[in-house]
């Protein structure tokens, strides 16, 4: 298996690094490529979440759609259960 890896320069706002470097630090203990370990976990779960949301709202489309369940050709009781 062949894994290319690239390199990005990015820019944050002072907050979001010191946030970044808390939640790498707290998770992987300053282990070298942590902050990379937590912006890649970061988008694995925006992607999922992201896949999620598109399933469910294709099931709520499906569903103010409606389905076609047949009609009900008998219009009484007696009809249906061959009573007289």
């Amino acid at each position: 298996m062949v894994i290319f890896l690239g390199n990005l320069t990015i820019s944050l706002e002072t907050g979001d690094e010191q946030v970044l470097r808390g939640i790498a630090s707290q998770k992987y203990k300053s282990k070298k490529g942590s902050l990379a370990k937590v912006i890649g976990e970061s988008l694995r779960l925006l992607s999922k979440q992201g896949a999620r949301e598109r399933a469910m709202e294709r099931q709520f489309r499906w569903m103010e759609k409606g389905f076609a369940m047949g009609k009900i050709l008998a219009k009484k009781r007696e009809d249906i259960y061959d009573r007289r």
